[in-house]
């Protein structure tokens, strides 16, 4: 790996000499909690952190324009999906007191899928795409960044207004998992450059509340269909849990005027 000096080229300014220094310190983190996936087992928080930190790079590689990388970040988010999906379930189980046996059968698909991962390499291709793609190459001033944010911001507040009205007229779960990722983005881009006002830091705890809402509907579908093997008391409680998520999702789309108006307002997105 190149030293963290050399990719910081002389002609950045400020701004663009923080960002990459922080996106170094975040492929530092990915590199070494990878290492630990190689080396024991996978413990929930780590898989989770990876998983956060690459999106987190994915983001800032959308901002600069470096479209192919940012993809092949979310290529490589997506191998540990699953492992993390079963995870949850896994803790979940846990906090309704599902029985021994309900848990033995969730340890065996884990385990099973820790075994895919590994036969596949899977972590050994995340640590070559973070130590080789993750960090944005262009050597442009703040100002190029400053332009791109503006950019991203029409381009969000055009793709929110239709994934919006579409969620609202017929919110079905895939309509809401789009516009969840949608605000998944947003909240990741705007972390890299928003000022830690009270108004930014309103906007960003509401976009996470709602992106919780919505993942929480995402996970308790897969939950119910991974359910069927387990005890009837154990489905039933499942079933419940995805009728009230299933209702607090499909009210997000039209509780969502606020997130409009911020991203047609310059100031709450683009850094003076």
């Amino acid at each position: 790996m190149k030293h963290p000096d050399s990719r910081i080229h002389s002609a950045r300014t400020a701004k663009t000499q923080h960002l990459i220094r922080t996106a170094l310190a975040y492929q530092s983190t990915v590199l070494q909690l990878v290492g630990r996936l190689m080396s024991e087992e996978e413990p929930p928080e780590v898989v989770h952190a990876i998983r956060t930190h690459m999106r987190r790079l994915q983001a800032l590689l959308e901002l600069y324009g470096d479209a192919d990388h940012a993809r092949l970040m979310a290529r490589n988010v997506r191998r540990l999906s699953k492992l993390r999906a079963l995870q949850v379930f896994r803790q979940y189980l846990i906090a309704i007191d599902a029985c021994p046996s309900d848990l033995a059968l969730v340890d065996a698909r884990i385990h099973k899928q820790v075994q895919k991962l590994r036969q596949a390499e899977a972590y050994e291709k995340i640590a070559q795409a973070v130590r080789d793609y993750a960090i944005p190459s262009a050597t442009e001033p703040d100002l190029f960044l400053l332009e791109r944010l503006e950019s991203v911001r029409h381009d969000h507040r055009q793709r929110c207004r239709r994934l919006i009205e579409a969620a609202r007229d017929s919110p079905t779960r895939k309509r809401l998992h789009v516009l969840r990722l949608r605000l998944k983005t947003i909240r990741y881009q705007r972390e890299w450059f928003a000022q830690q006002t009270d108004q930014h830091r309103a906007c960003q705890k509401q976009i996470i509340r709602l992106q919780g809402l919505l993942g929480q509907y995402e996970e308790l579908a897969d939950f119910r269909r991974w359910g069927k093997r387990l005890s009837a008391v154990v489905q039933d409680r499942i079933t419940t849990d995805w009728k009230k998520s299933r209702k607090r999702a499909r009210k997000v789309p039209g509780d969502l005027s606020w997130l409009r108006r911020a991203l047609g307002t310059r100031e709450l997105w683009v850094p003076s």
